[in-house]
Formats: structure tokens, sequence, C-alpha cells
């Protein structure tokens, strides 16, 4: 019998060996997965300030309002010293100061891509008109086909519905 029990006690101190490993691979696992997260949030934090986020939303409502003040949806009373007589000088100005602040916030974000632009290499002469010329008969053949079959099912739902 006690053959037997060592038996049973050897066979199980392996799988419990294995079933310990499996779970502290799991639990760093998830340490990786939060750390991951951590690291991304730590670099949003450094790189990109909450600053520029701001600075994004500013620039974008600054638009919007220029945009509403040129349009005519928002007025602007005409006793407003300076910029009462000039609405519409008012409006070219903050769309002007809402596009350069945007842009400037934004210039982080993309500045990382830059470098990368100068790796690309354009196609020249003849080979970049034969794909716009390819690519211009692409859409004109399926805006045909298109419309052969909107005239085809129009015509079909004319009998059909009478």
């Amino acid at each position: 019998m006690e053959n037997k029990e060592l038996e049973v006690i050897e066979t199980k101190e392996p799988v419990r060996n294995e079933v310990k490993e499996k779970l502290e691979k799991q639990i760093a696992k998830k340490h990786e997965k939060m750390e991951g997260r951590s690291r991304i949030l730590e670099y949003l934090a450094e790189e990109h300030k909450w600053e520029s986020y701001l600075f994004v939303v500013v620039g974008i409502l600054t638009i919007l309002v220029g945009g509403l003040i040129f349009s005519g949806a928002l007025t602007v009373k005409e006793n407003i010293i300076l910029i009462g007589d000039h609405p519409k000088a008012l409006a070219w100005t903050l769309v002007i100061i809402g596009s350069l602040g945007t842009a400037y916030a934004l210039y982080p974000f993309f500045k990382p891509a830059f470098p990368e632009f100068k790796k690309i290499t354009w196609i020249k002469g003849w080979k970049f008109v034969g794909n716009i010329i390819r690519t211009f008969l692409f859409i004109f053949i399926f805006a045909a086909l298109f419309l052969l079959y909107d005239a085809f099912i129009q015509q079909i739902l004319e009998k059909i519905l009478g």
C-alpha cells in the first residue's frame, strides 16, 4: 500500500508543478499587459501633453465660430468697437488663427512621419500619366455599367408595378 500511495503522490507532484507554472505564466502575461497600458499612457503623458489636446479643441472651436460668423448664422453687434463694422474680417481672422493653432497643436503628432516621406520614391513621366488614364477609364466603365444596370432595373420595375 505504501508504494501505491507514493506513486500517487509522485504523479500528483508534476501535475501541481505544471498547474503552478501555467498560473505563473498567466499572471506574468497580465502584468505585461498592465505594464503595456501604462507605457502607452506614459508615452501620451510625456510626448503629447494634455495642453495639445486642449489646444486642438480650442482651435477647432475657433474655426467653427469664424465659420458661423462668416456664414451669417452668428452675428456681431454693430456697436462693438473695431469688429462691429467688419464682421467678415473678424470671421477670417478667427478661421486663420484657429487653423494655425490647430496645425501647431497637431504638428507633434505628425512629426515622426516627416522623415518617412523622404523615403518615398514617386513614379515619373508617362507611367504616372498611364496610371491616371487607367484609373479614369476604370471609373468611367463602372459608372456606365451602373447606369445601365439602373436603367435595366427601372424598366423591370415599371413592367412589374404597372
